[in-house]
């Protein structure tokens, strides 16, 4: 037995693999700490569901019993500082494990003090995304055996395709609540965007390798400011992100950072300007950031050391061209496109 035992998903849909996991997790440990990750990421088609969404999902199939072992921790990403996201992890668990002794000792039940610090982290290797579970060797693993090779992308795929069926290895409470949602307007832009990544993916079905893009992105500040772009386009039609784009075979990555900075934002600086002001770069490739396809991004740091912020003028794929106060940045953390909020907050912690 385990004092706690620590469980670590996205749950984007919850399948039957996960409950099959909190089933057993539950005959192992007096507590059960659930850790519900990319919590208040934009929808996406990696994470169409919010956080709310995917507790209630979780909650709907469980039994009540079941609810009283279990604490549902909400965690943010952290793809570009695993250690940051560790910490966050441990830190969550101390103080959710403190309040549960702290409820046992006041009379609600004796905790056993051989089992204490007893921790565990359960769940399954798959593949390279379960790479966490080695991130913390103090705690015991528990493997758990791959169930009927369920897959929550495939069950994502299914429903934004409109092809999911009560069949389709998740719980009958799961099925009913995705079906209520079809209905939404957000879960409609989200179909109508996964039909056109497929598309998109369909054009490069014939290369003999996949393909690989690179991105110039331009991440610029000045006067404690931010400027970003509201992307006018699918994929994140409508969310923030910073200025960039494909690299053209005839230029440089700064120059394409550049020229793309200019054409999206008409800021009122030459290019030899905002070459000047070229403070860092640093290069992030998580290979899910982009749902089309491998993206590599080159983020240039720019630092405007300007009297005035520069006027903007959206156009080409930008919507909308804005300065944002940097005091503003971790507010507004659900609006950002991909994983432009988290290479933000990297690049500006290392400047």
């Amino acid at each position: 037995m385990f004092s706690s035992l620590v469980y670590i998903g996205r749950f984007q849909p919850p399948h039957n693999g996960h409950f099959a996991t909190i089933r057993k997790a539950l005959t192992l440990t007096e507590k059960l700490l659930i850790f519900v990750g990319s919590h208040e990421a934009c929808r996406s088609l990696r994470n169409p569901f919010t956080t709310a969404e995917r507790l209630e999902m979780l909650k709907i199939s469980l039994t009540q019993n079941e609810l009283k072992k279990i604490t549902f921790i909400p965690i943010h990403d952290s793809n570009y500082n695993h250690q940051e996201w560790v910490q966050e992890v441990k830190k969550l668990s101390t103080t959710s494990l403190r309040l549960f002794s702290s409820e046992m000792q006041s009379g609600k039940g004796v905790l056993n003090s051989q089992l204490s610090t007893h921790i565990g982290i359960i769940g399954h290797k798959k593949d390279s995304t379960s790479y966490y579970l080695d991130l913390f060797p103090e705690w015991e693993f528990v493997e758990m055996p791959l169930l009927e090779n369920v897959s929550s992308t495939e069950i994502r795929n299914k429903w934004f395709g409109e092809t999911l069926t009560e069949q389709d290895k998740i719980p009958q409470a799961v099925y009913s609540y995705l079906k209520n949602k079809e209905g939404d307007e957000w879960a409609k832009i989200q179909k109508d965007e996964y039909r056109l990544v497929e598309e998109y993916k369909q054009e490069w079905s014939s290369t003999p390798y996949p393909p690989i893009f690179v991105a110039g992105d331009a991440l610029v500040i000045c006067k404690k400011h931010i400027l970003l772009i509201r992307r006018g386009a699918f994929p994140g039609k409508g969310m923030l992100a910073m200025a960039g784009g494909f690299l053209d075979s005839n230029e440089s990555l700064k120059h394409c950072a550049i020229r793309e900075l200019i054409e999206e934002t008409g800021i009122e600086l030459s290019y030899k300007e905002l070459e000047k002001s070229i403070k860092d770069y640093q290069v992030f490739d998580d290979p899910n950031r982009e749902p089309r396809g491998r993206m590599i991004s080159h983020t240039f740091l720019f630092d405007l050391q300007l009297l005035e912020l520069p006027k903007l003028k959206a156009a080409d794929d930008a919507s909308e061209a804005l300065w944002i106060p940097l005091e503003d940045l971790d507010k507004m953390r659900s609006q950002f496109g991909g994983d432009h909020y988290r290479i933000i907050k990297k690049v500006l912690s290392c400047y």
